[in-house]
C-alpha cells in the first residue's frame, strides 16, 4: 500500500449546523480506494464556503483557511513519515498517527504534555475558544509546574509519577497557597484533568490518577441588586464623567443580561427593529457562541441614545466600555457612593437581569435562558431561586384569589382555640 497516492479534500456538511447556524468543516482523506472523514472542529456560515475553502476577507476566514492548509500539509507529512518508518500505511493507522496515538512522537513528561496541549489549543483561539479561556489553562500549567518545583525541586516529572497522591497534593497546595475558594479550585482541577486525559487517550499514560478525585462544586448564592438598590444607582447624579459612564454601562447590562466581553463589542449593527417597530439587541455570546436576542426596554434605549452623538469618538462602539478590571474597581466606588453594602462586580449585572428584572417579574425561565444565551435550561435554573419578595407577592396574590373559596366554620375555630 505504500506506493498508493493520497488525496485530501476539504468539505462542509450543511445539514449539521450548530445552534448558531454555523456548519462544520471536514477533511476527507482518500487512500487505497477508501476514504475517511476527520472533523476539523472549525465552523463557518453556510455562504462562506466554495471550492474547498472559505470565501471572504475577514480575519477569521483567513485564519480558518490557514488552519485548513496546515492540516492538509500535516496529513501529507504524517503519511510520508509513516512510509519512511517502513509502516504499511492504511487509513486507520494514518488517523491514529494524526491523533497522536500509536504512530506519533512519544510524550513522557507532565509539563511537556501541558505545553503540547496548549500549543494546539491556542490555534483555536478566536475560532472555537477565547483568549481568556486559553490563559486560564496557562495559569493551571504554571501552578502545576510551581507545585512540581516545590515538592521535587525539578522543572518536570514523568507522567507515570502523576499519582492520586500528587493530584490531591496539588489541589491542597493550590487552595492554601493562593487562598482560592472551592469552586475556583474545582474548575482548575477540571482543566488539569482535561489536559491529562490527553496522555491517557494517546497511550502515553496507562493509569488515571483522577479516578478517585471527586469534583465537587458548592452552591453559591449569586449576589444581586434589589429593585431599590438598582433604582438608587440609576437615579444617582455624578459629576465625574468616568463614574457616569461606568454606571450607564453597568445599568445597561442589568436590563440586557450581557457579560462585559459582549457589551464591549456592541455596535449599531446589533440593534434591530422588528415588524412591530420594537427594538431588539442581537449578538452572540463570546463564551459559548450562542445567539442572544433581547428586547430593548426603555432604560437601555435611553442609555444608547445618550451616547449616539459620541459614536465617532467611541470608534463605532455602542457604549463607552472600559476594561473589566477597571470597571470592577469603579463599581466598588459606585457601591460606596450609593450606600450599597455589597461587593458590586460587573457580572452582578447579569445576575440582576436574570432575577430582579426578569424572573421576579414573571418572565418564564425559558425566555430568560434564551436572552442570557444559555445552551441548557439547567444553567438558567441556577437563578430560579427567586427573591423572598417574589414568593411573598405570589402567595399574597394566591390568598386574595382563594380567600373566599375556603373557610373554617366559626364553631370549629372556637374549638381549635
Amino acid at each position: 500500500m505504500n506506493n498508493q497516492t493520497i488525496a485530501v479534500r476539504m468539505y462542509v456538511q450543511k445539514n449539521r449546523g450548530n445552534a448558531a447556524g454555523r456548519i462544520p468543516i471536514f477533511a476527507r482523506i482518500i487512500l487505497g480506494g477508501k476514504s475517511a472523514a476527520i472533523a476539523t472542529k472549525l465552523y463557518i456560515e453556510p455562504d462562506q464556503w466554495a471550492f474547498g475553502e472559505t470565501i471572504g476577507t475577514t480575519k477569521e476566514l483567513k485564519a480558518i483557511n490557514k488552519l485548513l492548509e496546515e492540516m492538509r500539509v500535516k496529513i501529507f507529512q504524517t503519511h510520508t513519515e509513516l512510509i519512511r518508518q517502513g509502516i504499511d500505511v492504511d487509513l486507520e493507522k494514518l488517523k491514529l498517527a494524526l491523533q497522536g496515538k500509536s504512530y506519533s512522537n512519544d510524550c513522557r513528561y507532565l509539563i511537556q504534555l501541558f505545553n503540547r496541549w496548549l500549543e494546539e489549543y491556542q490555534k483555536q483561539v478566536g475560532l472555537s475558544t477565547s483568549q481568556k479561556t486559553y490563559e486560564r489553562y496557562v495559569v493551571v500549567r504554571d501552578r502545576v509546574q510551581e507545585y512540581i518545583k516545590t515538592v521535587t525541586k525539578m522543572d518536570d516529572i514523568l507522567l507515570s509519577d502523576v499519582t492520586p497522591m500528587f493530584v490531591n497534593g496539588f489541589d491542597t497546595y493550590n487552595r492554601t497557597h493562593y487562598e482560592i475558594a472551592n469552586n475556583h479550585a474545582m474548575k482548575q482541577m477540571q482543566k488539569f484533568r482535561t489536559v491529562y486525559r490527553t496522555a491517557i487517550d494517546n497511550g502515553w499514560a496507562t493509569k488515571n490518577p483522577f479516578a478517585s478525585f471527586k469534583i465537587k462544586f458548592e452552591d453559591v448564592e449569586r449576589e444581586i441588586l434589589t429593585r431599590e438598590e438598582l433604582s438608587r444607582i440609576i437615579q444617582k447624579e455624578f459629576t465625574s464623567v468616568r463614574m457616569d459612564q461606568v454606571r450607564d454601562v453597568f445599568v445597561f447590562c442589568c436590563f440586557t443580561g450581557l457579560a462585559h466581553c459582549d457589551v464591549l463589542e456592541l455596535t449599531e449593527e446589533n440593534i434591530r427593529i422588528d415588524d412591530d417597530g420594537n427594538k431588539w439587541l442581537r449578538t452572540h455570546r463570546q463564551k459559548t457562541d450562542t445567539p442572544v436576542d433581547v428586547p430593548l426596554l426603555e432604560i437601555p434605549q435611553i442609555i444608547i441614545e445618550k451616547y449616539k452623538s459620541k459614536r465617532k469618538k467611541l470608534r463605532g462602539k455602542l457604549l463607552p466600555v472600559v476594561s473589566n478590571s477597571c470597571t470592577n474597581v469603579y463599581l466598588k466606588e459606585l457601591g460606596d457612593v450609593c450606600g450599597i453594602q455589597k461587593n458590586i462586580t460587573f457580572h452582578m449585572a447579569r445576575h440582576t437581569f436574570a432575577t430582579t428584572i426578569t424572573l421576579t417579574n414573571g418572565v418564564p425561565i425559558e425566555s430568560v435562558g434564551k436572552m442570557l444565551g444559555h445552551r441548557n435550561i439547567r444553567t438558567t435554573q441556577i437563578y430560579a431561586k427567586v427573591l423572598h419578595e417574589k414568593v411573598a407577592n405570589d402567595m399574597a396574590m394566591l390568598a386574595s384569589k382563594i380567600g373566599g373559596d375556603y373557610s373554617i366554620p366559626t364553631k370549629r375555630k372556637r374549638q381549635a382555640i
